[in-house]
């Protein structure tokens, strides 16, 4: 979101730095911070957070999945699991292994325990208002950065008394910050930057068309 919120600005799609972007899970409201007339960073709505495991979904009873013992490739780890609009495990952990999370990663992500799989998160707290953490993306594997797994380890270290309600949260790819207000709905800061710049051929924009 923060991404499709600079692009629509930057080329001229929008006009104003407060806007809202209908989704499929509903209509999000990005406020663009400008510096000189350039969008320097984007603030969005990331929706509710929640730990029930039908709405997750986790199978077993209905509850909410937080601290719960998962057994893996024969290790048992703690795991919360949340709902940020896509399912996430997250883990907390004293150290962060890259070489543990891809080998780790897969494993979980298709665990029995997780009809739809589910993204995973490696985090290490290092204050009240500061997460470290390591990703691994259903279906696309290890990722440097993404915001709804950064929303998800605030509201899971929140939800454990790790962390408070704004926490910024540090992974390869760069840092964001996110807040949880008492009904739990996430708003996410953070910078975008274009990297590269191309065109779509007319065929490949026709065959796109409804």
């Amino acid at each position: 979101l923060r991404i499709l919120a600079k692009f629509l600005y930057d080329h001229g799609y929008v006009d104003t730095p407060e806007f809202t972007v209908s989704t499929p899970g509903g209509r999000v409201r990005a406020r663009l911070h400008l510096e000189d007339g350039q969008v320097a960073a984007i603030t969005a709505d990331m929706g509710r957070a929640t730990f029930v495991s039908s709405e997750i979904p986790v199978t077993g009873p209905r509850r909410e999945v937080v601290k719960e013992v998962l057994e893996v490739a024969g290790r048992q780890f703690t795991v919360t699991a949340v709902s940020v609009g896509n399912p996430h495990c997250v883990i907390f952990t004293e150290t962060l292994d890259e070489d543990e999370v891809r080998r780790l990663g897969p494993a979980i992500e298709r665990h029995l325990s997780f009809p739809n799989r589910i993204n995973v998160q490696f985090a290490k707290v290092l204050a009240r208002d500061r997460v470290s953490i390591l990703i691994w993306e259903r279906g696309a594997g290890y990722t440097l950065a993404s915001g709804t797994s950064s929303c998800a380890v605030a509201a899971a270290s929140l939800k454990n008394g790790l962390t408070d309600r704004r926490v910024t949260i540090e992974s390869p790819g760069g840092e964001l910050t996110v807040s949880v207000d008492e009904r739990w709905d996430l708003t996410l800061t953070g910078p975008a930057s274009e990297i590269c710049a191309g065109t779509l051929s007319q065929d490949l924009l026709r065959s796109l068309s409804p």
